[in-house]
C-alpha cells in the first residue's frame, strides 16, 4: 500500500473516530482534536435524564492508543474536562468519578493513573459493601506529568508544575514546583533549573 493511500485511510479513520465521540461518546469534542485508535472513552456523554458531568475536550486534545476516560453514571459530580492542546500519552488512565479538570497545554507521560474516588474502608466488614468516596483532582494548565505518575483523589497541581515519573501524588503541588517519589516531594523549582 502506497505511503498515500496509508495516510488517506488513518485520516478517513481519525474523521469517523471525531465524528462518532462527538455524536456518542462525549458532551463535547473540540475542533482538530486527535483520537487514536484504540483510545477508550466510557459514559461521557449522559443520555437524557443522567445528571453526571461526562466528559468534555477541548481544541486539539490528543489521546494516544490506550488511553482510558471513564466516568460513573451514578455521581452527579462525576466528569472529566480536558483543555485546548493538552496531549494524552498512551496507556493513561484518568476515572472521573469524583472530577477531574485538566488545563491547558498539559503533557501527560505514557502509563500515567488519575484517580478521584477511593473505597470508604472504615469501620468493620467488607470494604465492597461500604460504598465509595469522591474527591476532585484539578491540574494546571502548562504541568507536566511524567510516565507513569499516579495522581490520587483530591489533588491540586499547580500551573506548570512537573510531576517527576514514577511519583505517586498524595497532596497539593504548588505551581511551577518539581515534584518526584512515592510520596511525591517538591525538590525545586522550574526557575531554578
Amino acid at each position: 500500500m502506497g505511503l498515500g493511500l496509508a495516510k488517506a485511510l488513518y485520516g478517513v479513520g481519525q474523521s469517523y473516530r471525531c465524528w462518532y465521540a462527538a455524536n456518542f461518546l462525549v458532551r463535547s469534542l473540540g475542533k482538530n482534536c486527535d483520537l487514536r485508535k484504540g483510545c477508550v472513552i466510557e459514559h461521557g456523554k449522559p443520555a437524557p435524564g443522567q445528571k453526571y458531568k461526562g466528559i468534555t475536550l477541548g481544541d486539539g486534545v490528543v489521546l494516544y492508543p490506550g488511553v482510558v476516560l471513564t466516568t460513573d453514571i451514578d455521581n452527579e459530580e462525576s466528569g472529566i474536562t480536558i483543555g485546548d492542546g493538552t496531549w494524552i500519552n498512551r496507556n493513561t488512565l484518568i476515572q472521573g468519578s469524583g472530577g477531574v479538570t485538566i488545563g491547558k497545554g498539559v503533557l501527560f507521560g505514557p502509563n500515567v493513573i488519575v484517580w478521584s474516588s477511593g473505597h470508604d474502608y472504615r469501620g468493620n466488614g467488607r470494604i465492597i459493601d461500604q460504598g465509595l468516596t469522591f474527591a476532585p483532582v484539578k491540574i494546571g494548565d502548562g504541568a507536566w506529568i511524567a510516565a507513569a505518575a499516579v495522581i490520587l483523589p483530591g489533588v491540586y497541581i499547580g500551573d506548570g508544575a512537573v510531576v517527576g515519573a514514577g511519583s505517586v501524588v498524595t497532596k497539593d503541588v504548588p505551581a511551577e514546583s518539581i515534584v518526584v517519589g512515592n510520596p511525591a516531594r517538591e525538590t525545586g523549582r522550574r526557575s531554578d533549573s
